[in-house]
């Protein structure tokens, strides 16, 4: 941690008097940090992973008057990331330690989450930004279920937990297998050329009073509005604190909106079967988590197996 504290002060001008490791998501590739200088605290993060996009994005979107994002501090050459031993090195203030996904949001605050994604998905597509937006599609997802298809079924179980996950992954097999058939046969209707954060869950909301904050956008690509708008619509991450009122203050700040249903189904159908093979694969793999963190895992991947999952409003 010194060293990132040495790059801190020579790359961005910030002397840090802390340096605290954080659990950050689900993003392996990336080390994140809050640090503190004697006025300021900051999210550091050092990553190889994800695209410049997250950094861009929260910027252009700061430059265009949105308040709901944190725009990265630029380095002392006006850069808003530094290379580090091959990996960027970035820093965000801190806007808040309360996820959205923990307590739900108020009136305004979902307003001002709708208003942002709205911002999000009207901004042009500059030749920059086209230059480092992945283009989101449904192959990786399809290919990690099939990945962890073959395991299961070639694998014995090597515990409890594991065989609990074949279990489980078996009763669902024609669920599994239809909804990836669903996908496949979708996606000619789907043509990705709006601007994403495409993983808006509570989880990535922060929440202070009067204020909301949208994080973590290193998975921003071109999509399609459904791919962020599902989140708001039913059956995501959250899903407990939004209701039909929610939805209304969401919308209240979002503009019309009329989702098409293939391609609402579409994106449902791909994140559920990534989540599903992602929290089956860390549950099924001793070593991949503790033992607290497979269980974890087991439990949410059955919650991605009830009626009101991504993969059941998928199907319909």
């Amino acid at each position: 941690m010194n060293d990132v504290i040495l790059y801190v002060a020579e790359d961005f001008g910030i002397d840090l008097t802390a340096l605290d490791p954080v659990e950050a998501g689900a993003d392996r590739a990336a080390q994140t940090f809050r640090g503190r200088s004697d006025d300021a605290a900051y999210a550091v993060k050092w990553s190889s992973g994800g695209s410049a996009a997250g950094l861009m994005l929260p910027s252009r979107l700061a430059d265009h008057g949105a308040r709901s994002v944190a725009a990265p501090v630029r380095t002392r050459d006006g850069h808003l990331w530094a290379i580090r031993e091959g990996r960027r090195l970035s820093v965000t203030p801190w806007v808040g330690d309360r996820k959205g996904i923990d307590d739900g949001l108020r009136a305004g605050q979902w307003r001002a989450l709708g208003a942002l994604l709205a911002q999000t998905h009207a901004l042009p597509l500059t030749d920059d930004l086209a230059a480092v937006l992945p283009v989101a599609d449904h192959t990786w997802h399809l290919a990690k279920a099939r990945t962890v298809d073959a395991l299961l079924g070639a694998t014995a179980a090597p515990d409890a937990t594991a065989a609990a996950v074949q279990r489980l992954w078996l009763e669902h097999a024609d669920q599994i297998q239809a909804v990836a058939a669903l996908i496949e046969q979708l996606a000619p209707k789907v043509t990705p050329t709006t601007v994403c954060h495409t993983d808006p869950h509570l989880g990535n909301v922060l929440a202070a009073p009067g204020h909301v904050w949208l994080i973590d956008w290193d998975d921003a690509a071109l999509s399609t509005p459904e791919h962020d708008l599902m989140f708001v619509l039913g059956g995501a991450y959250g899903d407990e604190h939004i209701g039909d009122q929610q939805r209304t203050w969401f919308f209240q700040g979002y503009g019309t909106a009329s989702p098409d249903p293939s391609r609402l189904a579409y994106w449902r159908g791909a994140r559920g079967l990534d989540d599903i093979a992602s929290l089956a694969e860390e549950a099924f793999t001793p070593g991949t988590l503790d033992d607290a963190g497979r269980s974890a895992a087991l439990r949410m991947m059955a919650d991605q197996l009830t009626p009101t999952s991504l993969i059941a409003l998928a199907l319909g």
